[in-house]
């Protein structure tokens, strides 16, 4: 799988594409941005979390 992956990404991108990328590329880049930045999340759900937090105590 190593050497698969290698080869690949070793190879020419077509005109227009930067980069060529493997299957988990996009979920790893995803991952790196989320762990930087935090998980949105929307405010009613996080109003929520918070309420279902406090009757756990």
């Amino acid at each position: 799988m190593d050497n698969w992956i290698a080869r690949f990404r070793s190879a020419k991108t077509v005109e227009g594409e930067e980069k060529l990328i493997i299957p988990g590329d996009p979920e790893r880049a995803f991952e790196e941005e989320r762990m930087k930045k935090e998980i949105p999340i929307n405010g009613k759900v996080l109003a929520d979390l918070k309420e279902v937090g406090k009757s756990s105590l």
